[in-house]
């Protein structure tokens, strides 16, 4: 698989098992991640590799994939932590690197402003953030309550107004965005969120390539279980 765009000469990855259905499964994670898998070594910049597979000549970093710790090099011990994953992925790629896995999603969102609700629908998240399409233009810095729904879990957090997009500013955005940075009172719902994150990453890319999560491909994630029990059923 081999996708195209302007960054692609940056982000270029690629998988090399034994395990097929895995390389398809993990191409499709780092795809959804918008890093391009290629099957040229010679012109990837990091190369995921099983421990043993012998690879042809390239100069990209080598991180192996292992059931055991090595004593040198660069590895991801399997089941791998997606969050350990794109970590890796951030710090050799960008002189920036990002800390948070983001997904793409749909999720109302109620927003509390003051003393007044309204409606938004959260469209991207991450373990620390989101962005949100609402009715009205928020302004850079101002501190707001929201509330949305995950697997049936209510998640209630002040969060401080990062930056607003004007409703407009391209062809498919007819609502004002705005992007937050939750303010959690407690770690247990941050990892909650991370745990909820890495395991829709997973589900989403087993649908795209028509894999089942109990095929014995999945074990090589490490996937976490319900991130939460079902028995949150407070409201608004």
């Amino acid at each position: 698989m081999l996708l195209g765009g302007e960054q692609s000469n940056i982000k270029q990855v690629a998988v090399v098992t034994r395990n097929l259905k895995f390389n398809r499964l993990l191409n499709r994670i780092l795809a959804n991640w918008r890093f391009f898998a290629v099957e040229d070594l010679s012109a990837a910049k990091v190369i995921f590799a099983e421990r043993g597979v012998k690879l042809s000549e390239h100069e990209a970093q080598v991180v192996w994939l292992t059931p055991m710790p090595l004593s040198e090099g660069e590895f991801l011990e399997i089941p791998i932590s997606l969050t350990r994953l794109y970590h890796l992925l951030e710090a050799h790629l960008f002189p920036t690197p990002r800390r948070h896995i983001r997904v793409v999603m749909e999720a109302d969102v109620d927003l509390k402003i003051e003393n007044d609700w309204f409606d938004g629908c959260l469209v991207s998240l991450s373990g620390r953030g989101g962005r949100i399409t609402c009715a009205h233009e928020i302004p850079r810095g101002k501190v707001v309550d929201i509330a949305f729904k995950l697997a049936g879990k209510v998640f209630r957090t002040p969060a401080e107004v990062l930056y607003c997009i004007p409703a407009g500013d391209s062809k498919k955005r007819f609502k004002p965005q705005i992007g937050v940075l939750f303010k959690f009172s407690n770690e247990h719902d941050l990892d909650m969120l991370r745990r909820f994150i890495e395991k829709a990453c997973i589900e989403s890319a087993c649908v795209t390539e028509n894999i089942q999560l109990n095929d014995p491909c999945v074990s090589w994630l490490d996937v976490p279980v319900d991130p939460w029990d079902v028995t949150d059923s407070s409201q608004r």
